[in-house]
């Protein structure tokens, strides 16, 4: 079984939470905390795209390299 997953050049890490039933994420190796989760693998993937996409135009918006 494969725990991570990648969009744009990111992974992040999935894991399940049994205490809330939901997948919970979190975007690996870089500087910044980004977490995300989704009550399913097709809400999980769209948080994960959604919190990558921001992250890329946060980081324009403020003159930073991602």
């Amino acid at each position: 079984m494969k725990n991570t997953m990648s969009y744009c050049g990111y992974s992040a890490s999935m894991e399940f939470d049994p205490e809330d039933n939901i997948l919970v994420g979190r975007v690996l190796g870089i500087d910044d905390l980004i977490c995300f989760h989704g009550d399913s693998v097709a809400d999980f993937t769209q948080a994960f795209h959604e919190a990558v996409d921001d992250y890329v135009s946060a980081c324009e918006k403020l003159g930073q390299t991602p």
